[in-house]
């Protein structure tokens, strides 16, 4: 486990190069599309403001895990009104804060590094509300790295093509692909049996997992002796930005990014069953 201080360094680093990325961007750009279907830019920024980290984390430390005004218990989750709330609540945020909406975003953005950086020591295994069920500060500080370096790809990645992850939000990000796969696939009842595919990642950070999709939903495990059905070969950002859905596995096929060994059509069936985290 990476130590949090590290964890909170690499969030500093982030929020500060994008806040400086935002302050030269012309009016135009703001009604760009982004990479995230279906949002501008603004909308981009909007929902990376509205997140709730810090209400959630500063309730925690409070000893309080139900869920804050408006929003639902997670014995009510479902991951298809989860998303949709949220892209409604992104749009609807954008509105309301008009011009001013880069002041507010910069100030909510600072909020959010900074509640990281008053936790102490002996807390960051503090569970906190979070829609899907209670997760660790811990957790929750991987996936606000998480959340804003990929928002930021999406943003810069169409504003100017040669963006690209950092080393450093790759090895964040690289922890957070459970909660990816999670959201990513839906349970197969049609699936016959198992389809384990291996992905074999290199730089910046190497590591080898198996996601295994079953008839009741996709799990991801570590790499074991049991044979892949089909075995991807990539980088860290390939991997990442296939699996938060930014780039398809067939275009990351397709251009080389991703290579594979094994069974031809299972490997199809990946980029047809996934929906990107």
């Amino acid at each position: 486990m990476v130590p949090p201080l590290d964890r909170i360094r690499v969030l500093q680093r982030e929020a500060e190069e994008l806040k400086e990325y935002l302050s030269g961007l012309p009016a135009a750009a703001w009604s760009h599309p982004s990479a995230c279907q279906r949002w501008t830019v603004a909308d981009v920024l909007s929902h990376l403001g509205s997140q709730g980290f810090a209400r959630s984390i500063t309730r925690g430390l409070a000893g309080d895990i139900s869920p804050p005004e408006g929003q639902p218990p997670v014995a009510e989750h479902n991951e298809d009104d989860f998303a949709e709330r949220i892209a409604q609540r992104a749009i609807a945020t954008r509105q309301q804060q008009g011009d001013g909406l880069l002041d507010w975003f910069n100030s909510n953005l600072d909020e959010s590094v900074q509640v990281f950086e008053r936790v102490g020591l002996d807390s960051w295994d503090t569970l906190c509300y979070w829609p899907p069920g209670p997760e660790p500060i811990s957790t929750l500080l991987d996936m606000r790295i998480a959340e804003l370096t990929v928002h930021a790809w999406d943003v810069r990645s169409v504003l100017e093509p040669d963006y690209h992850l950092s080393d450093g939000s790759i090895g964040a990000l690289i922890d957070t692909v459970p909660r990816a796969v999670r959201r990513a696939f839906r349970p197969e009842p049609d699936l016959e049996s198992p389809i384990r595919y291996r992905f074999s990642v290199s730089s910046p950070v190497g590591t080898n997992v198996d996601i295994v999709a079953t008839r009741e939903g996709t799990r991801l495990e570590p790499a074991d002796a049991c044979e892949a059905d089909v075995t991807f070969r990539c980088d860290g950002e390939t991997y990442m930005l296939v699996m938060y859905g930014r780039v398809s596995p067939d275009a990351a096929l397709a251009d080389g990014r991703l290579t594979f060994e094994g069974n031809a059509g299972l490997a199809a069936r990946f980029g047809q069953h996934f929906k990107g985290g």
